[in-house]
């Protein structure tokens, strides 16, 4: 991983935010104690925190100019896609995810408090995660909003979709110009939970290519669409139906290929 390269006061696009952030949704599988050595030695951070209830886990980290939280994501892609509980539960913005919902109550007081202690130079809030990181990166997002508590950037990689067509509208009023959302080629778990289920993406898309170039708009990630659509609602969640229809899809997931794709147009 890179020495911490990142702007904290911009509220624009940052490729070398999307690198970092990136690198810390990675960061998040590891050890807690390989991600405090990380953080100080490499990052200049001695404030980090490990959060991990439920099977949630995350980790917030700041210094005198930025807060980080990052969420971890699953290693078990198959246990969610398969079994995770896909209802609705109510939101303040409209309907969400009812398991990823639940995945965030775990930790959700002891981030407000972690966050709330930690600002006290009046440092800039980023959040980030990969695949189900990703979800909780958004749930974690929106509540902070729904509290006004200003949040910099959103990043995240490899996101399901999180919530119905209202959250997503409502959502992206308050916070689209500041949501950058990564998709690589054929990544299956972008295309879950699927809209046959009243699921809606948010955000500004960036599409990697099969060839990994990277594309910045909605008219990629639909060109896409187009081809796959019928595909995706005859294997709504199952894990196995989407495997098949997507054979790179799961590769196309690790957060290591996002990362060197990010590395590979930022140079």
């Amino acid at each position: 991983m890179a020495k911490f390269e990142f702007n904290p006061k911009t509220k624009r696009y940052d490729a070398k935010n999307a690198l970092l952030l990136a690198e810390a949704s990675q960061l998040a599988y590891a050890p807690l104690r390989e991600v405090k050595e990380h953080v100080k030695n490499e990052w200049g951070f001695d404030n980090c925190i490990f959060l991990d209830k439920n099977d949630t886990q995350a980790y917030i980290i700041a210094n005198t100019e930025v807060i980080i939280l990052a969420f971890r994501g699953t290693q078990c892609i198959q246990d969610w896609l398969t079994d995770a509980d896909a209802r609705f539960v109510k939101n303040v913005w409209g309907q969400v995810h009812n398991g990823f919902s639940k995945a965030l109550d775990s930790v959700w007081r002891e981030i407000e408090k972690i966050v709330s202690k930690y600002q006290d130079n009046d440092q800039t809030i980023w959040i980030t995660g990969h695949s189900l990181g990703a979800a909780l990166a958004v749930l974690a997002t929106a509540r902070f909003l729904q509290k006004n508590i200003d949040i910099n950037g959103l990043y995240t990689f490899g996101q399901p979709r999180v919530g119905n067509a209202t959250f997503a509208r409502i959502f992206n009023l308050r916070f689209k110009h500041r949501t950058f959302r990564f998709v690589n080629n054929e990544d299956i778990v972008t295309r879950v939970p699927p809209t046959a289920l009243k699921y809606e993406h948010i955000g500004n898309v960036f599409y990697f290519d099969t060839a990994g170039k990277l594309h910045r708009g909605i008219q990629w990630w639909r060109m896409f669409m187009d081809c796959s659509l019928s595909q995706i609602v005859r294997a709504t969640v199952r894990y196995k139906d989407l495997s098949e229809e997507f054979p790179d899809g799961i590769e196309d997931h690790d957060i290591a290929r996002y990362i060197a794709r990010i590395k590979k147009n930022n140079a």
